[in-house]
């Protein structure tokens, strides 16, 4: 690729560091320059250019949804805005991050999310790594976020009324997938709450009980033909409570074996454990968290807070 870029909007990027690269070894990410300001050039496909451009038109002037800036068709390349870090990245740099200002990257989360749900779209894979974090360090040492957005919306989807989503696989990452999400059937504006709560719960404290990033765990899970995400999914039951007939009546009933079959393993390790409930161990968050979440993370669909409701909730009030 050439050193520089010119915009659709006539506007010239200087590229600068690789950000990241594909499978390849290729560089597909960027971080660039136009005059004193950063931002991101990515390369992307033709059905997510396109669907880059549908979002950007729709979507224009949102203050919390990281829509792209600029174009560049020839290359499929997008231009987005430049932020500091990610949420994940984040976290696993400064864990002791002021839980003031987490909670204000969760405050304009849920206000992103509300404003994609507003307009019927699913952005299907809500995450740490796909909220984007601008914050400040004063010579204090004091730590300020001044932006946090929802972004990457390659697998976002435009709901048809109320007519769940049946994808046939699983969509996102497999940590942070609801249970319904985990079958790929009944996939809903509920399915992003759910994501939602276990993101509040990452950033309150709780990234240890919902990570799966150790080489030797996944091979040790795998040796007793245990995948990652039937392990997750057997989590998520543990934590939150055995499977239901809300649950069941929103996914495909070829997929009640796996729900039940994850639900099951989950009680029984309950009964050793049973400090594997989020009542036990996420009671130190207060009692307007734990509410909140519980709304976000109810295993049947249709009983989870609507985007609206998590919004209005007292936690917010709370210093």
């Amino acid at each position: 690729m050439a050193s520089t870029l010119l915009g659709a909007s006539g506007l010239q990027y200087d590229r600068g560091r690789v950000l990241r690269k594909n499978k390849n070894g290729n560089p597909t990410i960027f971080q660039a320059t136009r005059g004193n300001e950063s931002v991101v050039l990515k390369q992307e496909s033709a059905s997510i250019f396109d669907l880059s451009q549908r979002l950007a038109d729709e979507f224009a002037g949102s203050r919390r949804l990281r829509m792209p800036t600029d174009f560049s068709p020839e290359d499929h390349i997008v231009v987005y805005p430049y932020f500091t870090d990610t949420l994940l990245d984040l976290m696993r740099a400064d864990p002791d991050f002021p839980p003031t200002e987490l909670k204000k990257i969760l405050r304009y989360v849920g206000e992103a999310i509300q404003e994609f749900h507003a307009k019927g779209w699913l952005h299907l894979d809500v995450k740490p790594d796909n909220i984007f974090v601008n914050w400040t360090c004063n010579k204090e040492g004091n730590k300020t976020v001044t932006d946090a957005t929802l972004g990457d919306f390659g697998i976002a989807y435009k709901q048809v009324g109320a007519t769940p989503l049946r994808t046939g696989v699983a969509l996102g990452n497999f940590m942070w997938r609801s249970p319904e999400g985990q079958t790929g059937s009944g996939i809903t504006k509920a399915s992003d709450i759910f994501s939602y709560g276990l993101v509040c719960i990452y950033a309150l404290g709780g990234r240890d009980h919902l990570l799966l990033e150790d080489e030797k765990e996944i091979a040790m899970l795998a040796e007793h033909g245990i995948t990652p995400h039937e392990d997750i999914l057997a989590r998520h039951f543990a934590f939150f409570g055995p499977v239901n007939e809300g649950l069941l009546k929103q996914v495909d009933s070829c997929e009640h074996g796996t729900l039940k079959k994850a639900s099951a393993i989950a009680e029984r390790a309950v009964e050793d454990q049973p400090e594997l409930r989020f009542e036990v161990w996420g009671k130190d968050l207060g009692e307007a968290a734990l509410d909140m979440i519980y709304g976000l993370t109810k295993l049947d669909p249709m009983a989870r807070l609507t985007i609206d409701l998590v919004l209005r909730c007292s936690w917010w009030q709370e210093p």
